[in-house]
């Protein structure tokens, strides 16, 4: 079966396959090279960097679209571990895998059970451990993901560490880590997942946890997916990806872009057709 095709604009020049775009950044590979662990993060936008409107969960229907959401999946494929934050894990716990899975889409009959195939393949885990970020601990872990068999590790602030919500979380079979008075740190939370092991560490929640790890300036690429419209003339209750800030402003504060693609004739999932460009900022 063909997938769609997509042109590579830079480097070079040239028509890629959307299956195994991303797979074939070899992140495991990269990170044995550096010796120590990759720290990604990626998101799809409108043109104006925003992600969402406030108060509301998500990426609107506007942006989604399978091609995204495939080389979303391809880049979680990749890590060891995956940060994700309270409300997904409250989300999760109430829907299951009937919203956007992150959590258990590479099992066997799960959506990308191909993924988690190619995993296997890989010497992987067949589902990445997990990391949640939370100050307050206000949430419980599904049944499904405790007894699979995962790490589980919840950073928090220092004086939640050996609070009740942490015993109920502990007793779940997480580790809970303190790591910071006021909010965690993320230099914190990479070294201690770099001390367990971890290779490839991929954020899969919001711009919040985002700030944290540029803020500790531990993040070394960010995937962007930018749909050629715009879904909200509001920027005022817009979230976007860095706050105050343009992503291609990145350029300007260490980071480089080392990848951009373009793809016409995308569908996203409230009918629109459109095109879009994948781009691909590293730490330099």
């Amino acid at each position: 079966m063909t997938t769609p095709e997509i042109r590579q604009i830079e480097p070079e020049e040239k028509p890629v396959q959307l299956e195994g775009m991303y797979l074939n950044h070899n992140l495991q590979e990269l990170a044995k090279k550096l010796g120590r662990p990759v720290v990604i993060a990626n998101y799809i936008t409108d043109l104006n960097d925003v992600i969402a409107v406030k108060d509301v969960r998500g990426a609107p229907e506007k942006l989604k679209n399978p091609s995204d959401w495939r080389l979303f999946q391809e880049l979680t494929a990749q890590a060891d571990v995956i940060i994700t934050g309270t409300s997904y894990m409250s989300e999760f716990a109430g829907k299951g895998e009937s919203g956007q899975n992150v959590l258990t889409q590479f099992d066997k009959g799960g959506t990308f059970e191909g993924l988690g195939d190619w995993r296997d393949q890989n010497s992987l885990k067949r589902n990445p451990d997990l990391v949640v970020v939370s100050r307050s601990l206000n949430f419980s872990i599904p049944k499904t993901i405790s007894e699979s068999g995962r790490k589980i590790f919840i950073f928090t602030i220092d004086s939640m560490q050996d609070s009740e919500k942490a015993k109920e979380l502990k007793k779940a079979g997480a580790t809970v880590i303190g790591s910071g008075k006021e909010g965690v740190d993320g230099t914190v939370m990479v070294n201690r997942l770099g001390q367990e092991g971890y290779k490839v560490i991929k954020l899969t929640t919001g711009p919040r946890v985002l700030k944290i790890l540029m803020d500790a300036k531990v993040l070394d690429r960010l995937y962007i997916t930018r749909v050629n419209r715009t879904i909200t003339d509001d920027l005022a209750n817009a979230v976007t990806v860095l706050k105050d800030k343009r992503v291609d402003g990145l350029l300007n504060e260490g980071f480089r872009r080392i990848k951009r693609y373009r793809q016409d004739k995308v569908t996203t999932n409230d009918g629109y057709t459109t095109s879009q460009e994948f781009l691909v900022y590293e730490k330099a």
